[in-house]
């Protein structure tokens, strides 16, 4: 670290004092919480979010929201219905682009208070989870279960995507660049994983 890095370092550990009239971060805009809406087909399901082995939210029957605690870690969201499987499905913490205004607002004090409450960060603000049922009746109906998530997971990355690339402005483009790159990575994920379970689905025939 250079001396203008420790300077600055110095600096910002001197304003702690000042906080209470430090204004305009992300805390302040977005909040250390935020609300998930979570769904899922067929409806009436039970839901946990859990993050580092922990319960932190629940939806009982589905559709509901639950409030989470904004932060940078991944969370799990387990969702049970019977006769279907359990549904794992993880939640990726991803950045907001808040810290550009903390810059421009909020000064290194304003960074410092986001990056270590998670405040700028934030969870997908709505989930729609498929479930799958335990058994199929024969390859088709497996192949066609999964064709359809498929869809839905590649219509879904796309309407994130476009939504990131409208809302963009012209002075973070690299932030808008990186959001969307994580969405196509999430969605490329997600579609790897879509066939490992169609590949292990149970088939039964009637």
């Amino acid at each position: 670290m250079n001396s203008g890095k420790l300077a600055a370092v110095g600096r910002l550990m001197i304003a702690v004092g000042l906080l209470a009239t430090t204004a305009a971060c992300a805390t302040v805009v977005g909040g250390t919480t935020q609300e998930v809406y979570v769904d899922t087909e067929p409806k009436g399901a039970t839901c946990t979010v859990n993050r580092q082995g922990t319960a932190i939210g629940f939806i009982k029957p589905t559709p509901g929201k639950t409030t989470l605690s904004r932060s940078k870690e991944t969370v799990t969201l387990a969702c049970n219905l019977e006769g279907y499987e359990q549904s794992n499905e993880v939640l990726v913490s991803s950045f907001t682009g808040a810290t550009v205004g903390n810059i421009l607002l909020g000064g290194l004090v304003g960074v410092a208070i986001d990056a270590a409450s998670g405040a700028n960060n934030k969870y997908p603000e709505r989930v729609m989870v498929i479930l799958t049922p335990a058994t199929f009746p024969s390859d088709e109906a497996r192949d066609a279960h999964y064709a359809g998530i498929r869809q839905r997971i590649e219509a879904g990355a796309k309407a994130e995507i476009d939504l990131v690339n409208t809302r963009c402005s012209s002075t973070n483009r690299e932030l808008c660049t990186i959001e969307a790159k994580q969405i196509a990575d999430a969605r490329d994920k997600a579609l790897a994983d879509l066939d490992k379970r169609r590949l292990a689905a149970k088939v039964v025939p009637g």
